[in-house]
């Protein structure tokens, strides 16, 4: 080597190493800015992912704290049955919180349990006094609060809940805790303590929550720490209590792109020391790898936060969000917009019958068809369950009700499952927005949407329902009747009236207990009208045990006549049925033998070996059976041979035409002779004109009821009558009909 090549080999050697030098700290430096920025995201991430957990434990716990009947029950007076059954048993078995308080409005604990154990009162308090912090901070939000004085004039929704939430320690556990107010609904109910009651609930940041948690925000290692120094190589959020002081730290194991990109890039540096051009263009290579990764991380994160997990359709947060941004360009854009509530139709008898993993593949599937029909500006989501939601710009009426159609014919068809080839329908609810009612906000359209759904579902199914003013007012008429209905049962408002049965001597041998309901403003609302209304709001259990106390405690009274009571088919199916009717002839002093329960093949559709063993633990009880409205069903006949039926009755049906009928005679004759055949009684319904009792004696039926004998009266009327002996006295001559 020359002493110039060394000279200027020396300068280039210091040059390269300098450059090499520069290179490797210019790495390093972008190595950490690269992990501080990942580990900012990741918080930044973690942490909108706690308050979003925490919203949705909030608006989970609307429905049971801001209920007119919650209000009633825990502040008005305090009922600790309900309490128990409707909040905290409620609350920790079916939503999953740990530890549920209900504090008064001294913040006592009235009821405390933590799982499915009731706590002791000093348990109790220990637990209100670790949680005092909070509740002094929702006492506060309480202030500045207005309460509810009545119900709204538009009969909406008085008051909107006051709720706080934080972290705390209890017994060296960490729980996400949130204070709700009890407050009212409807304003049906209104607080009248200076201070409205709280349930307090406490949710455990244990494994399986963390593992969600994480596997949902794709984070690595998570786990809590408690206390302490901080643990190194760890990204840290604090969780704090209501205090604003931290009880824990929720730890991540982070990516640490930046020092992965450092170990890959060291054997490459060295080997350009001779070609630093090539080095820089293997690190912008990597840098651009990076970015890219970053911001595929990001937005993978964000779908993930914006759609559902099974369809891969929108969630209920984007749909809400698309919903407010097109109620918005409303003005802007001079169009109207549509919104479109979907459910599909009896999707729970797929779960009931096939499994959850059958009912998951079938909305898979069907979103998949509704994504198929609708077009790209369209926004069509998941909101839960089986309903879907559609959000539609810039069309009119017709547009709309083409999308309705769509949808529908999209359900329809035949569907391959994996359990076999599924027909599926589907109801959907139309609302139309124009630019002149862009003020009424998403909320309130997509709840106009949803009622226009109601709608549809009740006209039949497979069908779609625009929304109009007044279904809105029918529902919400319905809602108040149904509310009436609750305070009819709970007030003992609903009364029974007994309608005779009558022998061939016109004598009294029974009655048959009918429920009547005077509304106090509607007057007398029939029963073809409250009693399915029952039904559909989750009445017609307390219904049933309700007319059943009442009936034996009436039958006392009238030794000598046997007392039907009508057996709805839900009663006669429920476990410990036999057992509560059992527990209700002990408190009364009934006698079994005096009473007839009178039940429809619906109770005894299946033929299972439920049915049989309820039928033959009320017969050895003393019971008797009675077949009601015998021959409108299609198997009537095989279930009397199959269960021990005492007495059939003839469906008023067949005994109206009697007189105008001669195929109407021939068959009520003809079920007569059946039942004698099978050595059972027969007794027909709905006899109105003596010449319909003068054909069922000829034809041998000489039991009977109706109006021509007596209306359904109160048991007073049943009292004065045995008390005359009993008879009925008829017209002389038949009637003109």
């Amino acid at each position: 080597m020359t002493a110039l090549s060394k000279k200027l080999s020396a300068p280039l050697a210091m040059i390269a190493l300098s450059a090499v030098g520069l290179l490797l700290s210019v790495m390093i430096i972008l190595a950490e800015q690269i992990d501080q920025e990942a580990e900012r995201h990741d918080r930044h991430l973690v942490e909108r992912g706690l308050q979003f957990q925490t919203r949705e434990i909030e608006r989970s716990l609307v429905g049971e704290v801001a209920w007119d009947e919650a209000v009633r029950r825990l502040d008005n007076d305090y009922d600790d049955a309900w309490a128990r059954e409707n909040i905290a048993t409620y609350l920790t078995g079916q939503s999953g919180f740990e530890l549920v308080l209900v504090l008064d409005g001294a913040d006592q604990p009235r009821l405390a349990q933590q799982g499915q154990k009731v706590l002791s009162p000093a348990e109790a308090q220990r637990r209100a006094a670790a949680l005092a912090p909070l509740v002094a901070k929702l006492r506060a939000a309480e202030r500045a609060s207005p309460a509810a004085l009545g119900p709204a004039l538009t009969g909406g929704v008085v008051s909107q809940p006051v709720q706080v939430s934080a972290f705390a320690n209890i017994d060296d556990e960490i729980y996400l805790v949130t204070a709700s107010m009890v407050g009212s609904d409807f304003g049906r109910a209104v607080i009248r303590h200076a201070r409205a009651p709280m349930v307090v609930t406490a949710l455990k940041l244990d494994g399986p929550f963390l593992e969600a948690f994480a596997s949902r925000f794709l984070l690595a290692g998570a786990h809590l720490h408690r206390g302490g120094a901080a643990e190194p190589n760890y990204g840290q959020l604090p969780l704090r209590d209501a205090a604003g002081n931290a009880v824990a730290t929720l730890d991540w194991s982070p990516q640490h792109p930046g020092q992965r990109l450092l170990g890959r890039m060291i054997w490459p540096v060295m080997g350009v020391v001779c070609a630093l051009a090539l080095a820089t263009i293997l690190l912008a290579r990597r840098g651009r790898t990076i970015a890219e990764g970053l911001i595929a991380s990001e937005a993978r994160a964000k779908h993930l936060a914006l759609h559902d997990g099974l369809t891969g359709l929108a969630n209920r947060l984007l749909f809400e969000e698309r919903l407010r941004q097109a109620i918005e360009g409303l003005e802007r854009k001079r169009r109207p917009m549509a919104v479109l509530a979907i459910d599909l139709d009896r999707f729970k008898a797929v779960n009931d019958t096939h499994g959850h993993g059958a009912g998951d593949e079938l909305i898979r599937k069907v979103g998949e068809r509704l994504a198929s029909v609708c077009r790209g500006g369209e926004t069509v989501a998941r909101l839960g369950g089986d309903e879907f939601g559609v959000v539609a710009t810039d069309l009119d009426a017709n547009g709309a009700a083409i999308i309705a159609e769509r949808l529908l014919k999209a359900l329809c068809g035949p569907m391959e499952m994996s359990f076999g080839v599924h027909f599926v329908s589907g109801s959907v609810g139309v609302v139309l927005v124009g630019p002149e009612e862009a003020h009424i906000g998403a909320a309130e359209a997509a709840r106009r949407a949803d009622v226009a759904l109601y709608r549809a579902k009740g006209e039949g199914r497979g069908r779609y329902c625009f929304f109009e003013d007044a279904m809105d007012a029918a529902l919400k008429a319905r809602r108040a009747l149904e509310e009436d209905l609750r305070a009819a049962l709970r007030e003992g408002a609903v009364r029974l009236d007994y309608q005779p049965q009558v022998d061939a001597n016109d004598r009294v041998v029974g009655v048959e207990a009918l429920a009547r309901w005077s509304h106090p403003t509607r007057g007398e609302i029939p029963p073809d009208a409250f009693i399915p209304l029952a039904e559909d709001c989750g009445l017609s259990e307390e219904m049933g045990r309700y007319v059943l106390k009442r009936a034996l405690e009436d039958s006392v009274r009238w030794r000598g006549l046997q007392v039907g009571i009508n057996v709805s088919a839900r009663q006669m199916k429920r476990a410990g049925f036999v057992d509560e009717l059992a527990e209700l002839i002990r408190k009364t002093g009934a006698n079994p033998r005096q009473l007839a329960l009178e039940i429809t093949e619906g109770a005894l559709l299946g033929d299972g070996e439920g049915a049989h063993e309820t039928v033959d633990r009320l017969r050895q009880m003393g019971f008797s059976l009675v077949l009601d409205d015998f021959g409108v069903g299609c198997s009537s006949l095989s279930y009397i041979r199959r269960y021990p039926i005492d007495r059939i009755k003839i469906d008023r049906s067949f005994v109206a035409p009697l007189g105008h009928d001669a195929d109407s005679e021939a068959v009520v004759a003809a079920i007569v002779r059946l039942a004698k055949a099978l050595s059972l009684s027969v007794m027909a319904k709905g006899v109105e004109t003596l010449a319909q009792r003068e054909i069922l004696k000829m034809i041998g039926c000489a039991q009977a009821q109706g109006f021509l004998f007596s209306p359904p009266v109160p048991a007073e009327a049943i009292d004065a009558l045995m008390a005359h002996g009993g008879r009925i006295r008829l017209p002389a001559q038949p009637d003109a009909a």
